[in-house]
């Protein structure tokens, strides 16, 4: 879709972020699928908030709720992209209740709902309402401003109502087939307290700076999806990034942070299971050594983030040309190994090769401090070797290490194969 920018309407968020994920990740999802998804977002939001005092990690699991909730959205709604209408249907321009902006109800009792009151002053208020994302930030903050206050101890607050309204969504998706129409009215209220988390979350830690909620939702959907850099997303379907409750023992300390590939500690443990016989039966066992090429002037010349994107960006390009079964590891800074069980060496050389030819045609993509969408190439040195026995494992890990330091040497931006005599 042309034009994208963090300025747009919620109507081109909606139909964006359904470009993005909808026919890939969610087509086959169901209401409460979703909702479970949007539930483990918002309380890693929260876990963030509350627990860590950690701003910057809240607001990266709210862009990832507003996505979740639109997913629901356009699964219950049949496709229907007009979220800013249902938003203003229930808000037009002020409370629904007192029909005061500002509110002037929220500290006492509520008066009665008038519907009829509510639809006329959505016909008169909707023409001429602005309609980013940031407009309606701003509209409930003129809404309900005077009721969230400038202290920290609004987050909790807001994070409980937040909750609240998910519960009551999580309800309405139950009994939808009875009350089709108050689907709807849950969803609006849940996003209406997004928007107000949104505007004070900044309050926790009583450092960070306010931000706008297009400026939060573009720097984690600018257009694309961030982990594999691609419209429509091509990442396999995968777990959550991170777990609200506790993993079992020694789950996560096996995974790197930032790749979210297996880590030097996984891949030691599973090397000593193949030279201890676990696996018989899968040789050979191509092992192929991945470094990136001139990693160092990636992060002088663009800054760390731009590094850690060009990592990200070439393990979701080796994810969609290694099996399922295959295991990639971070084995350091900006060095990964691949251990392809019953696999040849010439299989991986293909594989390998096919990994090479994508990132010459698809750069890294970033957005930079000043909010610009930059590009870049990047290339990787590979070594690749065959291992036949289990008691040859660690000479085939050091040949393919040699191998791909012959990439290098050679002039970088290929493939090596080891020689049978190494291994």
């Amino acid at each position: 879709m042309a034009g994208l920018h963090a300025d747009q309407r919620l109507n081109d968020w909606v139909q964006m972020l359904h470009d993005i994920y909808g026919n890939t990740q969610n087509y086959a999802k169901t209401p409460f699928e979703l909702h479970a998804h949007l539930t483990e977002v918002t309380g890693i939001t929260g876990k963030r908030l509350l627990k860590h005092k950690d701003v910057a990690g809240a607001r990266s699991f709210a862009a990832k709720a507003f996505a979740w909730a639109v997913a629901l959205f356009m699964n219950t709604s049949r496709h229907d992209t007009r979220l800013e209408d249902l938003l203003l249907r229930k808000f037009p321009g002020a409370c629904p209740y007192c029909h005061n902006a500002p509110c002037t109800c929220w500290n006492a009792l509520k008066p009665t709902l008038n519907e009829e009151r509510v639809r006329n002053a959505y016909y008169r208020y909707a023409a001429g309402a602005k309609r980013g994302a940031n407009d309606f930030q701003l509209l409930f903050k003129l809404i309900y401003g005077n009721s969230w206050g400038d202290s920290p101890e609004v987050v909790p607050r807001l994070l409980t109502r937040l909750l609240e309204e998910l519960a009551e969504l999580g309800e309405a998706i139950r009994f939808a087939h009875l009350y089709p129409a108050n689907l709807a009215n849950e969803l609006a209220d849940f996003l209406a307290w997004w928007f107000a988390l949104v505007s004070t979350m900044h309050l926790v830690d009583g450092k960070s700076q306010p931000i706008l909620a297009a400026e939060l939702l573009w720097s984690a959907y600018p257009g694309y999806c961030r982990d594999c850099d691609m419209s429509p997303c091509l990442c396999r379907p995968g777990p959550v990034r991170e777990l609200v409750s506790k993993p079992p023992p020694g789950a996560l300390d096996r995974l790197d942070g930032l790749t979210l590939v297996f880590n030097q500690r996984a891949f030691d443990g599973d090397v000593a299971d193949f030279e201890n016989r676990e696996a018989q039966g899968r040789w050979p066992i191509a092992c192929i050594r991945v470094d990136v090429d001139d990693f160092k002037a990636v992060n002088d010349k663009y800054g760390h983030a731009a590094g850690d994107q060009a990592l990200r960006h070439l393990v979701s390009i080796v994810k969609q040309k290694i099996r399922e079964r295959d295991r990639i590891y971070r084995a350091g800074g900006d060095e990964f190994v691949i251990l392809c069980s019953d696999y040849s060496g010439e299989e991986a050389n293909g594989t390998m090769r096919r990994v090479i030819s994508e990132l010459r045609k698809r750069p890294v993509r970033w957005v930079s401090e000043n909010a610009e969408a930059r590009e870049f190439l990047m290339t990787v040195s590979v070594g690749i070797s065959e291992c036949v026995s289990s008691s040859l494992l660690t000479a085939a890990l050091k040949a393919a290490d040699d191998a791909a330091y012959e990439s290098k040497r050679a002039g970088k931006d290929r493939v090596t194969v080891a020689t049978p005599s190494s291994t």
